[in-house]
C-alpha cells in the first residue's frame, strides 16, 4: 500500500494484508472491500478468521461473474449494490458466503430471472422482501 496513506484508514485482515476500504477485492472487478465489510451504519466488520476472508474473496469473484450476466452493456458503476455481506453479529452473515443485494438499474425480479439459469448446484438465489439473497456453498 502507498506510503502516503494514513495507516489508520487501512483494514488489517487475518491474512496479514492491510487494505484500503476502496480497494477492489479483485483487480478487474467492481466490488470493493468496503462493500463486504461495512455495515449499514458504516462500521467496519473485519473478518474474524482467514477462512472468512477467503470466503469473502471467493464470493466476490462469483458475484462479479453473475453481475456480468446482468450488466453486459452497462457502465461499471451500473452493477450490483450490496446491502449486507459480512457481519459477525448476524448469524446468517458470519462466514462471508451470504450476500443481500440489488441492482443499480434493474428490478430485483428481472435480475432474479436473468441469474437463475446461471446459479450452480451448490448456490442459492432467492428474492427476499426488497432484496436478492445469494448464498455460495
Amino acid at each position: 500500500m502507498s506510503k502516503h496513506i494514513d495507516k489508520n484508514f487501512l483494514y488489517s485482515l487475518p491474512s496479514g494484508a492491510s487494505i484500503h476500504p476502496c480497494r477492489l477485492i479483485h483487480k478487474d472487478g467492481t466490488l470493493m472491500w468496503k462493500h463486504a465489510l461495512l455495515s449499514q451504519d458504516n462500521v467496519p466488520n473485519l473478518p474474524v478468521t482467514e477462512g472468512h476472508e477467503q470466503h469473502i474473496i471467493k464470493t466476490a469473484q462469483r458475484l462479479e461473474e453473475l453481475n456480468s450476466w446482468c450488466s453486459q452493456e452497462l457502465e461499471p458503476w451500473q452493477c450490483f449494490l450490496i446491502y449486507a455481506w459480512y457481519s459477525p453479529e448476524d448469524a446468517e452473515l458470519t462466514e462471508g458466503i451470504n450476500v443481500y443485494f440489488t441492482h443499480a438499474i434493474y428490478k430485483n425480479a428481472d435480475v432474479f430471472q436473468t441469474l437463475l439459469p446461471h446459479i450452480q448446484d451448490h448456490e442459492t438465489l432467492e428474492l427476499r422482501d426488497n432484496l436478492l439473497f445469494f448464498k455460495r456453498c
